[in-house]
């Protein structure tokens, strides 16, 4: 993934979190912070728990701070425990797994495309569906 595609899904996370806000409500850093891990798994097939972690913070460092405080000794021990205890569904597919699940998941590159091509496969379905 290009640096431009990357800086344009940060913006739509961004936009996505501003556009559940009402004026009384608190952003969800927690929440874009998983989207962010997430990403990474997507777009970096065969990441393990320590690559995970250096990306989070590289390219992600306001989530990361926003989410978890910027002490980097207690933001490693957290991230590391995220990977093994915190679920992400993915709003695609509706699977929901563990941030190892999903990077074992997305393994291979071949992995990822195979994904690609069920989340468009299933919104090619629910636009049928959808049109009956």
């Amino acid at each position: 993934m290009t640096d431009e595609e990357r800086e344009l899904r940060k913006l739509q996370m961004l936009m996505n979190a501003m556009g559940t806000l009402n004026q009384d409500d608190e952003p969800d850093f927690y929440g874009e912070l998983k989207q962010a891990g997430w990403n990474i798994l997507h777009e970096n097939p065969g990441t393990d728990c320590g690559d995970w972690i250096a990306m989070l913070m590289e390219q992600y460092p306001a989530e990361v701070v926003d989410a978890l405080g910027a002490n980097p000794f207690e933001v490693e021990g957290l991230l590391a425990d995220m990977w093994d205890c915190n679920d992400w569904q993915d709003e695609e597919t509706g699977e929901c797994h563990s941030f190892r699940e999903w990077a074992e998941y997305f393994a291979t590159e071949r992995s990822v495309e195979l994904y690609d091509m069920l989340v468009d496969a299933k919104r090619k379905i629910s636009r049928l569906e959808s049109s009956n």
